[in-house]
């Protein structure tokens, strides 16, 4: 249930190599029945305590969001409209016709089920901080430079990070998003980095697929109208519409329906698209005045319908490793967009509580170093970073 699946984040902490009987009772308190009598660290996986509201499936391999219920509604509709237009309308018509709906409703289910079976663009939780550290954080200012405009990074006081630039802490799935642009009741998930692509293809898709349908089946309300030449008055031509073919135009009418309301859908992101804009962007308006992240067309195009094939940051299938305090600097880096739109960052960001001499001191190649760190720890690797009471530069200590 939900309630477990919130009670289960405090084994991230709590969870070391050790029997159950030597856990303490607090942890106790949070361990599922089933796995009461087993040593949790060598076979707890991330996904059975993940901190957010996502179901996980097939053993962590297929994860969606807390609203899947809704999308199974939505392809369940999609799929009986679409029988239907085959049965009735496409009878009265050519194989072609057939063959091209088919076509369209499975690009529509595809990019329906890749949107809310794919990972948004988490952000990886920092949940093992202790209050002060957190207070800390909370009151410290970070700030990173995007085409020459300083963008201030915000600490997410409920995943313990620096959010980076374009992220957003999702509520009602309870974790932060890279580029998040909303959260789709429809697709059950959010829609951010990694999935804004087939969210995109699904809205378009649907869309064509609702013309297609309604005006097809438009051609057969009419031809089935027109074959009887009695009547003459309009009452009369819209009772032989009925009569007819009540299939074909509950279909007219359904289509119509969901093209009112997807279209100009599919009209507005294009524009976000254009723009390099989120949705969240816009209705917060953000960049009330210069966008940095709006450089042209193609490149718009490119950042937004097709990011960099990288892997998730997090890997629900990995064993939880011995729970350690993940530095700033490295959940900074770890999410911060790929190799090669980091050159568009200075690097002046670093750990906890750096002072500014520190801060100035810091080149490219230490927040790189720190970017591989974080994709360890997000990836549930054995890796820790020791504190340093000097300047974090090369000289760090990562022990494997």
């Amino acid at each position: 249930s939900r309630h477990s699946r919130h009670s289960r984040t405090k084994l991230l902490r709590n969870v070391a190599c050790e029997p159950t009987e030597n856990l303490s009772a607090e942890c106790m308190q949070v361990v599922p029945e089933h796995m009461a009598s087993q040593h949790l660290s060598p076979s707890l996986k991330v996904w059975q305590a993940w901190p957010g509201r996502h179901t996980f499936c097939c053993d962590g391999r297929v994860m969606v969001g807390p609203d899947f219920n809704v999308t199974v509604f939505a392809m369940t509709l999609t799929t009986g409209a679409t029988i239907t237009f085959w049965i009735f309308v496409c009878t009265e018509l050519s194989l072609w016709v057939l063959v091209g709906d088919l076509l369209l409703w499975t690009m529509t289910m595809g990019f329906m089920i890749a949107t809310a079976t794919t990972d948004p663009g988490i952000v990886p939780p920092n949940r093992g901080m202790d209050q002060a550290e957190i207070e800390a954080c909370a009151n410290a200012q970070r700030f990173v430079e995007v085409n020459g405009i300083s963008i201030q990074l915000k600490w997410c006081r409920t995943c313990h990070v620096f959010r980076p630039p374009r992220s957003s802490h999702c509520p009602e799935c309870n974790v932060c998003v890279e580029r998040f642009d909303h959260h789709c009741p429809w697709m059950g998930t959010c829609i951010g980095r990694r999935n804004y692509r087939f969210f995109l293809g699904f809205v378009n898709s649907c869309c064509a697929l609702c013309l297609y349908t309604a005006c097809l089946s438009g051609v057969v309300v009419y031809r089935k109208a027109a074959e009887t030449a009695a009547g003459k008055m309009a009452g009369d031509f819209l009772s032989r519409m009925l009569m007819k073919s009540p299939a074909a135009v509950a279909l007219v009418c359904f289509c119509g329906l969901i093209l009112l309301c997807v279209g100009p859908l599919s009209i507005y992101h294009c524009s976000l698209v254009c723009e390099n804009k989120t949705t969240a962007e816009e209705l917060k308006q953000t960049h009330s005045g210069h966008n940095p992240f709006d450089v042209d067309l193609c490149y718009n195009c490119n950042e937004s319908c097709c990011p960099p094939a990288d892997p998730p940051r997090i890997q629900p299938r990995a064993l939880v490793s011995e729970p350690e305090r993940l530095d700033t600097c490295g959940l900074i880096a770890a999410n911060q967009y790929d190799a090669g739109q980091f050159n568009a960052y200075d690097a002046t960001d670093v750990g906890d509580f750096a002072p500014a001499e520190v801060e100035a001191s810091i080149t490219t190649s230490d927040v790189e170093s720190s970017m591989r760190i974080g994709d360890r720890i997000a990836r549930s690797e054995p890796a820790r970073v020791l504190p340093s009471d000097g300047p974090t530069n090369e000289s760090s200590t990562v022990e494997s």
